[in-house]
């Protein structure tokens, strides 16, 4: 019978330029900027017993200048948009089945809260000379629509927008 050739071990010599190579790589990507997208999220609280799930993104550093209806991604259908304004507003309704993203912006001492009636609530505290920007991930699977609106004190300055 013939005897298989055994592998021939490498040397660190031949192993160390890939190795190198890969802790490069690794290191450009870990320190590559967020997509614009990324945005903070506070709190993305659901009401019990929702059938919907939602998740949160952390949050980033405040963002100087006025406060602006939050910009969408390209590729993005913008569902429902609100504000610059202050204070409780209705704001529409949107389907509820499907992936929605939910993009809020705030500034003024006060707690928001953003509810997708009847199924999804979503806090925030939003701070006195700081613009707090937030985005949450809801993924629906209710086939009934919400309806979406937002409960501020006049303090609060906030602008929303509603995308799929």
């Amino acid at each position: 019978m013939d005897e298989q050739p055994k592998p021939h071990p490498l040397s660190i010599r031949q192993v160390a330029p890939a190795i190198a190579s890969l802790i490069l790589v690794c290191a450009v990507v870990s320190c590559a900027s967020a997509p614009p997208v990324a945005r903070s999220s506070q709190q993305g609280a659901v009401s019990p017993g929702n059938p919907s799930q939602a998740e949160t993104t952390t949050p980033l550093p405040d963002r100087p200048g006025p406060l602006r209806l939050p910009g969408m991604d390209a590729g993005t259908e913008s569902l429902l948009t609100a504000g610059p304004t202050k204070g409780s507003r209705i704001i529409g309704v949107v389907p509820g089945k499907g992936r929605l993203w939910v993009m809020f912006d705030c500034q003024g001492a006060g707690r928001a809260e953003i509810i997708l009636a009847p199924t999804v609530n979503l806090p925030f505290i939003c701070l006195k000379g700081t613009l707090t920007p937030t985005l949450n991930q809801l993924n629906l699977n209710s086939k009934k629509a919400l309806t979406v609106r937002v409960q501020a004190p006049d303090s609060v300055e906030w602008a929303l927008r509603v995308t799929r």
